[in-house]
Formats: C-alpha cells, structure tokens, sequence
C-alpha cells in the first residue's frame, strides 16, 4: 500500500521528481528492500549479542598507541565483532534462500524465488519429485554455507559466543587482517582529509542521525497500518479518507478471523510449553557436559534454524501425511515447535553461560538431590532466561506461516494462514484490522521479554 501507484512514499517521492508512480513495486529492488526491511532485526541482534560482549577499553587503549578513532574501530572492535557479523550473514543468507511471501506480493514474474516454485510444485503440479530435488538444492546450498562458516568461526558463534578460536597463521585470518587493515588505512585517511576540509568538525552526528533513520524506515510501515484499520473506506489507502470501526467490528464477528486467531493463540501456548520442556532438558543437560558430542548436538538442534523453512515445512508434511497429522492442531503445534526449537535452545545456552553451577554442588552438600536441586535452585535463578524463551517460542509459533500452510492442509486456518488467504484473494481493511491485533500481541509479549529481562547491577 506504502509502496504503490497511490501510495504515500510513491507521491512524496512523485513530488520531489525521484521517482514516477507506480515505478516501485514489482521489480527487484522493491523486493531486495522488502526483505532487507523484514531481515535486518534478525542481523542486528546476531551482531549485538557478540558486540555487547566487547571490552571497550580495548579500542581506549588503541588510541593511548596511536590509532585513530576510525582505525581502533577497524582493527579492534571490528575485528573483534566478526563472529556476530558473520553469523549474521549466515543466518540472513539461509533465511533468504527460502523466502516466498515478499517476493509473491511485491516482486513479478521474473522476481520468483526457489520457494515460491516449491510450493507451487507441491500445491498446484502435485509434482513432489521436482519439489524435492529443489528442497535438496536449498539444503545443499545451506550446509554448504554453514561448512564455510564453521572452517573460519565455528558454529558457536550462532549462540552469542566467539566461536572457534582459529590459528593465527591461518591463511583466512591473515587474508581477513590484511584487509581490515586496508580498510582503515583508506577510511582513515579520507576521514582526515574531510575533516580538514571541514575546518575540523568531524560530523559526530552522523551516526546517531543513521540510527535514527534506520529505526524509522523499519518502524513506520508497521505504525502505517494502524490508521490504515480505522479507515472508512471500502478500500485500503494511505492516508484514509475517514474514522471508522467497522473493520475491527466485522474482525470480531467473522467465525473465519475469530477460529483463526483462537487457533494461532491455543497453538501458540502449547508449543511455548512444549518448546521450553525440551529446550531446558537440552540446554541443561548441553550445559553440564563435557562429553565429544557437544558440538553434534548444539549443531542438531540449530538444524531447523540452518535449514530453510520451507525445506523444513515441506520435509514435515510429507512425513505428517504418512501419520495422519495433516490438517490438524497437533501436526501445527508439533510443526512450529521444530520451528520454535532453536530460538530457545540459543536464548537457554546464553541464560545458562552465567550460571554457577557451584550452587548445584552447595545444595547436594545440604542434601538436595538432583530434581530438588534443579527445582529450587536452578530454575529460580534462570527464571528469566526461561520466561524469554517461552515467550519467544510462542512469538514464533503466533507469526508462523510456512509450516501452517503446508500442514494446515487448508483446513485448519491460523491467524497468519488466514491473512495470507485474504492476501491473496482479496485486500480488505478487515486484513489491517487483523494485522493491528497481531502487532498489539507481539508487542506486549515483546514488552513483557524486556521486563523480565535481568538487569545490570
């Protein structure tokens, strides 16, 4: 709607001479932008569990040797930061090969994607053998990813840790310093030289000013649609005519809308318990180990995560078809919870790098065996950690679409199934009053991860 003949962004830039109307959807770049729009959180808090991590003396004490500020920070935090950088990559990479929704609505023809023939194969040709060998060329390209990834970081560095500790004569690390040092050769010095073209001033507002803008472009197509389901008109339009309530009210009365989000909610909950049983076993368990296999279990619980989803969705309706689980709750729920999985798992590993596991020992002293000691001692003090992934679990379950149109069967709706059906059939303002209800769920439940969240002493 932002982006169409009618749109808000089309007139502004229509009005400043940028661009004609109509000249920004269906094409690559709307597409590219789409999914760079949908994908940069998952980048930026890949980056920011590694970041945060950083000793910021490090780079103070770069510049007491004689590094400039653009240099410490290429050759110091940089450097330092690239296992959350590249693991970002990786995680937006595997993401992407399997996308469909962005490149269905807003890209043509010549924009299909490798999941959108997928599906297409599957629900429309009934053509499986196709299908699957497009599914192996997903995984191949995947794990080929991910052994190129492990070589140079680890796999760890996924979770928020360093990763593996290569050598320092290893051809990729001397490859990787040789061009940072490059870089903040070339960047340093132009930073110098506009500095004394500027009479000195360095423009420290340009980051804060990027931030800014940034934090706009990603949340102000989310608060578009709020307005956009008070409209009165019949159609959707940016900014509306008039004030209305009808959308929510014929939201609210619709058996269709009301069963689908009932369903996403029941479906939701029960993978958030399911999730989070298996995920506290595991990371625990991972987390008192000191066993050889550590790496090939935290790598198998990743899996679903390096996998792309619709390889995943696909892989699932084929064996729920043989168990009789297509088209129903369970078959959903045991979809999205292999979809839940390793999102919890990480945020558990996290949780538990800062838990002693000396108190475990101090409560066997007193007489606690390992349930006691595991119910009143560890669970407390990972509370936190606990409630975030609980609630991130039925996030993922609540938002989910791939697994519930494949298992779904098209007769067992959740909210994201049914709003994609109206997408696709037809635009209604009905759809943004459905869209607002699920921005209000995620952003409580969003709110609540933050209150919980332990805070710095």
């Amino acid at each position: 709607m932002l982006l169409g003949r009618n749109g808000a962004v089309s007139g502004l830039l229509d009005a400043l001479g940028i661009a004609e109307p109509g000249s920004l959807l269906f094409h690559r770049g709307s597409v590219l932008f789409a999914m760079t729009h949908s994908m940069l959180p998952l980048a930026v808090v890949a980056m920011l569990s590694v970041m945060g991590q950083i000793d910021q003396r490090l780079v103070l004490a770069a510049g007491t040797l004689g590094a400039t500020r653009v240099e410490a920070f290429w050759r110091v935090f940089f450097q330092l930061s690239m296992p959350g950088v590249a693991s970002a990559g990786l995680l937006v990479f595997i993401a992407g090969l399997g996308y469909f929704i962005t490149p269905a609505l807003l890209g043509s023809p010549a924009e299909t994607m490798m999941g959108q023939v997928i599906i297409l194969q599957i629900q429309t040709n009934d053509n499986w053998f196709f299908a699957s060998a497009l599914a192996a060329l997903l995984i191949g390209a995947a794990l080929l990813s991910c052994l190129v990834f492990d070589r140079v970081f680890g796999l760890s560095a996924i979770a928020g840790g360093g990763g593996v500790q290569r050598g320092a004569r290893s051809l990729p690390r001397r490859a990787g310093l040789w061009l940072l040092a490059g870089i903040a050769r070339v960047t340093s010095s132009a930073n110098e030289a506009l500095a004394r073209l500027l009479g000195g001033h360095r423009l420290g507002w340009l980051l804060p000013a990027y931030c800014g803008l940034v934090i706009a472009v990603l949340v102000l197509p989310i608060l578009a649609l709020v307005p956009m389901a008070f409209t009165s008109s019949e159609f959707l339009s940016f900014p509306p005519p008039g004030f209305s309530l009808r959308w929510f009210a014929e939201y609210f009365s619709s058996a269709v809308w009301v069963a689908a989000t009932l369903r996403s909610f029941g479906i939701g909950a029960a993978t958030a318990v399911a999730t989070l049983i298996i995920a506290t076993l595991a990371g625990f368990g991972l987390a008192r180990s000191g066993s050889r296999w550590t790496g090939a279990v935290f790598l198998l619980f990743l899996l679903p995560m390096i996998v792309p989803s619709i390889v995943v969705a696909v892989a699932l309706f084929y064996l729920f078809a043989q168990l009789g689980l297509v088209a129903t709750d369970l078959g959903i729920m045991l979809g999205h919870t292999v979809h839940a999985l390793p999102i919890a798992f990480v945020i558990l590993l996290a949780t538990l790098k800062g838990y002693d596991w000396r108190l475990d020992q101090a409560a066997a002293t007193l007489g606690a065996n390992r349930w006691r000691s595991f119910w009143l001692v560890a669970m407390p003090l990972t509370r936190a950690g606990l409630v975030a992934a609980a609630i991130f679990a039925f996030l993922s379950s609540f938002e989910e679409l791939t697994v519930a149109l494949f298992i779904g069967g098209g007769l067992r709706s959740t909210l994201p199934k049914q709003l994609w059906d109206d997408v696709v059939l037809q635009v209604s303002p009905t759809l943004v009053a459905a869209s607002v209800v699920v921005i209000v769920v995620v952003t409580t439940l969003f709110l609540l991860a933050e209150a919980v969240r332990p805070r710095e002493p």
